[in-house]
């Protein structure tokens, strides 16, 4: 019987700085989760926003470009990892398209926070949401300075839709990492709210409701340490401050109120600028 191979990790390079940090960062996942790598480089059409006809000898040109920026991402990933596996693919097409092809076809889509070109374009508006608010996998937005490993993951919790897709990313994570989970739950309320609630009956406390919440997830991951916190406070600012000292924010992609709106308007802008750590945006 034929084995199944594992899917791989996917990264998008286009030679940036920004690039090359979020191709570090997809080869230490790879090695970490025993999957290969698949760096990837979008080489859009010529006619997108120029004359209709390249000049000659474009299309060569461009194709030893793109073949330059494959084998130096390759460099990088196997550097120090000699047990690696790395892929390299040179796709042809739009790029939000193109990237939310391949999120399909991986256990996760790593992404760089600037880039060159179109790509960066990537986190500075509506393209954002176009892929990762639509991707079908894991979105990895790798943002902030190497940095020691600070050895804790913070996953942003919302009550008002499944958590599943988020808290098995971050359960499993920390697992592997061997590091500290904190569950945060952002309850932006004023203090009026707050006593008419806890006057109503049928209220139930955030934090009860967050540690009933997470009791099955510590029956099935003992080894995993994990920490409480509710917050009243806006979710960007909660979910940004809490990422100075994460090595990983894991965030949910859709729902409604608090966290769960995270990915639709200005918080989902917020967090992705202002984070400084790598994101993971996950579909739920």
């Amino acid at each position: 019987m034929n084995e199944i191979s594992p899917e791989p990790v996917i990264v998008g390079t286009d030679g940036s700085p920004a690039s090359h940090a979020a191709v570090a960062w997809a080869a230490d996942e790879a090695l970490r989760t025993g999957r290969p790598l698949r760096i990837v480089h979008v080489q859009e059409p010529w006619t997108l926003g120029l004359p209709d006809i390249p000049p000659p000898m474009a299309d060569e040109a461009r194709a030893v470009e793109s073949r330059e920026i494959l084998d130096e991402a390759a460099a990088l990933a196997a550097k120090g990892r000699p047990e690696l596996t790395v892929q390299t693919e040179n796709i042809q097409g739009e790029t939000v398209r193109a990237l939310r092809l391949l999120a399909e076809r991986g256990g996760e889509l790593v992404l760089g926070s600037r880039g060159r070109g179109r790509f960066a374009e990537l986190l500075l508006g509506s393209t954002t949401l176009r892929v990762a608010g639509h991707a079908a996998r894991p979105v990895v937005v790798v943002r902030g300075e190497p940095a020691t490993r600070r050895g804790e993951i913070v996953v942003g919790v919302a009550f008002d839709h499944d958590p599943t897709g988020p808290l098995t990313y971050a359960f499993e994570a920390a697992r592997r990492r061997g590091s500290r989970l904190r569950a945060v739950h952002a309850w932006d309320v004023t203090d009026t709210f707050a006593r008419q609630a806890a006057e109503d009956p049928s209220f139930v406390d955030p934090l009860d409701r967050l540690t009933e919440l997470l009791e099955s997830w510590r029956v099935r991951y003992p080894d995993v340490k994990v920490a409480e916190e509710i917050v009243n406070a806006h979710p960007a600012a909660v979910l940004s401050e809490s990422s100075a000292d994460a090595d990983l924010l894991v965030v949910g992609t859709h729902g409604r109120g608090s966290l769960g709106s995270l990915l639709l308007g200005s918080v989902g802008h917020a967090v992705l600028h202002h984070a400084r750590c790598p994101v993971v945006i996950v579909p739920v």
